[in-house]
């Protein structure tokens, strides 16, 4: 059953426990997705709780329902993925906040970078919170990944320089195979992991230095070259196949 997120305080004390569902929420399972009086929902909170309800009464701008079991804490799943990936175009980095998160990124860091040509319109960062947040419910995941305001690469280096497991993807990388590097690092059982992704114009030279000098691991994704979101795309899947080995490893 998919599941919605609400916030913890949207949920009341006693019993049975009441549960009150706002906007723009309420409109969309009312209005689009035609819950009536009755039906169950799973809701979940931003502490990762998971609830089974059920929608007692509708009011004009809210849905009430009320609590019916409360699921355990699921522990979050290690290593914690964070990308930082330069702002691209248009709606490219619309698509590659949606896909990261639904490949199980935890932080998303758009990045201001030498090549990047992006411009910034709108409130950017409440639409990037939104497109997450949807595509946390659809691929049911219990958090939704947190967006940084864009920022340059050095502030995204500096904050990333204790990372355990760190990878630059760069064009120019030597031509290596990528999985036993990652292999071999998620042997240390990394408790996090940072990526950075280039622009549409590719890194600047002197910018792989930089990330290099702060512990990261310049690899290519082959020889072909392949659009930034395509990038991110790539690399994500390989890192997730990598980890779900490791973690299957006796």
């Amino acid at each position: 059953m998919p599941f919605y997120f609400i916030q913890k305080s949207d949920v009341g004390a006693g019993l049975p426990r009441p549960v009150r569902i706002g906007l723009p929420l309420a409109h969309h399972l009312v209005h689009v997705l035609r819950y009536q009086k009755g039906d169950a929902l799973t809701l979940v909170d931003e502490e990762r709780n998971k609830y089974a309800a059920r929608i007692i009464a509708f009011s004009a701008n809210s849905i009430e329902g009320e609590i019916l079991s409360q699921y355990p804490i699921a522990p979050r799943q290690k290593p914690l993925l964070c990308m930082g990936i330069a702002l691209l175009k248009g709606d490219k980095i619309d698509w590659a906040v949606q896909k990261a998160t639904e490949l199980g990124v935890d932080r998303i860091s758009p990045l201001m970078t030498k090549r990047v040509v992006a411009k910034l319109q709108g409130n950017r960062l409440k639409r990037w919170h939104e497109i997450a947040k949807e595509a946390a419910q659809q691929s049911e995941r219990l958090e939704i990944p947190k967006i940084d305001n864009p920022a340059p690469l050095d502030s995204f280096l500096e904050e990333t320089r204790l990372t355990d497991m760190k990878f630059i993807f760069w064009e120019k990388a030597p031509p290596v195979p990528i999985s036993p590097q990652i292999q071999a690092s998620l042997l240390q059982f990394p408790n996090n992991v940072s990526l950075l992704i280039g622009p549409e114009g590719g890194w600047e030279k002197e910018e792989v230095d930089r990330a290099i000098e702060k512990g990261y691991i310049a690899v290519s994704l082959g020889e072909r070259p392949i659009r930034a979101e395509t990038a991110a795309l790539a690399a994500l899947a390989i890192l997730q196949y990598e980890i779900g080995n490791v973690r299957k490893s006796p």
